[in-house]
Formats: structure tokens, sequence, C-alpha cells
């Protein structure tokens, strides 16, 4: 890979006093930013629990709330905002207790961002619930299962009913390709969802898919890439901002890229400041510029940072931007 060097307006590292702060999404709710994060030991110790921070446009942490659950590892928590304005928090949960181990999505919810619910079950245990999309005042989530290689799509209301609608979304018995699981989503003008895939097997070749309403028929391009922790941000109809984890010659690294959603073809924009661990961004685009929050080990800690772009930066980012191969 190679491109021209852009900068973004600035980046601070908005958590870093576990030994372990990674897996982030980001959100704006009430004119304010929300990130959340797993803090831990490790990035795959049993003992993780979720960072909440509210945040002001220029970055800084103007309030912190932490949720733990005893013996439960909490893993890659996402925010969403529900159709009647509530702060929905979804994460996954590895639980050890007197009925053995097993993992069960949840959900909690905040009316103000600081107080929150108690957590609720979702969805089918041992399933990964990824992440939330709100379209018509219904949520839509895809689960994965790693030993089945297959994913489900579930739609519903995450704090009362919430069911699968697609038992074998993209699988490797039916698409013959393995181990399909983390995604994001949107919903275009026509009511079109569109969903950006990673895998992790044979190629690890990242696939886009696309259905109309009631999303039971769905076209997949393979996107010829890999993406980890994928984030989509749709810009219009026709492209969309897509964030993740990418492999170049200096290893690993978190990347911003554009996606032409006619040609199903990628660009690289930029790379951010990243090594290591990294990836699992979330984005949010304002009147201020892209704010896009992830996690790295470049300084020699899995720490969480934020970094904005400018608008007009964005532009020039678009213009200046390389292929990706």
């Amino acid at each position: 890979m190679s491109l021209k060097k852009m900068l973004a307006e600035w980046q601070k590292c908005i958590a870093a006093s576990a030994a372990h702060s990674a897996f982030t999404d980001l959100c704006e709710f009430n004119q304010q930013l929300y990130c959340c994060f797993r803090e831990a030991t490790d990035h795959v110790s049993a003992d993780g629990q979720i960072g909440i921070v509210q945040l002001n446009g220029q970055g800084e942490v103007t309030a912190k709330n932490r949720i733990r659950i005893p013996d439960t590892d909490l893993r890659d928590p996402k925010l969403s905002i529900t159709p009647d304005n509530k702060l929905l928090l979804l994460a996954y949960g590895r639980f050890k207790g007197p009925k053995g181990r097993y993992s069960q999505p949840l959900s909690w919810f905040s009316c103000d961002g600081q107080s929150w619910s108690s957590a609720k079950p979702l969805a089918d245990k041992n399933w990964w619930l990824w992440r939330l999309s709100w379209h018509q005042g219904t949520a839509y989530g895809v689960a994965y299962n790693r030993a089945a290689q297959q994913t489900r799509l579930y739609a519903g209301n995450p704090r009362r009913t919430f069911e699968c609608i697609n038992q074998d979304l993209f699988s490797l018995s039916k698409n013959g390709k393995g181990y399909p699981n983390e995604t994001d989503m949107f919903f275009d003008d026509n009511g079109n969802m569109v969903i950006l895939l990673r895998r992790d097997a044979d190629t690890c070749t990242a696939q886009l898919g696309v259905a109309k309403p009631p999303y039971r028929r769905w076209q997949w391009t393979d996107l010829g890439v890999y993406i980890g922790g994928p984030a989509m941000l749709a810009m219009d109809n026709n492209q969309a901002l897509v964030s993740g984890r990418v492999w170049t010659e200096r290893g690993p690294k978190t990347a911003l890229l554009a996606l032409n959603l006619s040609s199903k073809k990628l660009r690289l924009l930029t790379l951010l400041p990243s090594a290591g661990d990294t990836s699992y961004p979330g984005m949010v685009l304002n009147q201020e510029g892209l704010y896009i929050s992830y996690y790295s080990t470049h300084e020699h800690k899995t720490m969480v940072y934020l970094t904005r772009f400018k608008n007009d930066e964005l532009r020039a980012l678009n213009s200046e931007s390389a292929s990706l191969s």
C-alpha cells in the first residue's frame, strides 16, 4: 500500500487506565459523543468490563462510567440510539458460574448517558451478536457462531422481542467461504440493507451483501481484501466510509477507506497512527467533522484513541486516495 500522507486535525488518547483498553464504538447522543470500550488485563482475559466515556467535540473526557458483571467477561461493546431517544449498549458476556460456561448477548439502556439499566439477554446463547442498526423503528443485527461458520440475521426490539429472521445469512456451507463473523450495516434511501462482513478463513476476504426488504434474498460481492473489526458509515447511496484493520507491509494498521457502492471497490484514504493489536473503530460524522475511535498498541500499551478529520480534510483525503490491493 502506498498513499500520500494525510493528517487528521487532532488525535487524543481517551482511555489508558487499564492494562488493555480496546474494542471501541462511538456514537453521538444528545449533542455529546459517547465512546465505549472493553477494559481488562489482556486481549483474551476473563475480567473484561465496559468503560463508557462522554466527550465534548474537542475529544475531552467529561464523564466516565463502568459496567461490570461478576464472573463475566464483557466483550465488544457497541452503542446505538433507540427510536425513543435512549442510548442502547450491546455487549457479549462470557459467563462462568454454577451453570457452567456459556456466552450470551446482553443489552443495557440509558436515558441520560450516565445511569444505566440492568442487563437483559437477547438473541441466542453462544451466537455473538455484533452490532445493532435501526431502521423504521426496528433494530437489526447479525450474529455469528465460529464452530458453525455461520451468521444469522436478527430483528426486533432488543429489550423485548428480538428474533432471528434469517437462520443462514452467510455461511461456509451455503457460500463456500469460511468463518464469517463481525459486521456493520446501513440502510439506503430505498430501504435496502447493506452489510459489510469480515471473514477469517481461506482467503480471509471481506464480503459486501445487499438485500431488499424483507431481507431474505442476498447478493454478495467479494471485496478481495481483509478488513478486521469493520465499521461502515454511509455518505449517500453511492459511497460509504469504512474503517477497520488492514494488512500492510509494516503489519496491521487501522485504516480509513472509501467504498464505492456501485462498483463495489475500496480505496485507501489514510492509515491512522496504529500498530500491532489494533482496530475495532467507531465513526461519527457531524458538522464538526469525522470522528473515529479505535485502539492500538503503537505507543507500547493497548489504549483507546479518538481522532478527528475536518470536513474539508475529509474531502481532500477522498481526492488523494490510493487503491487498496
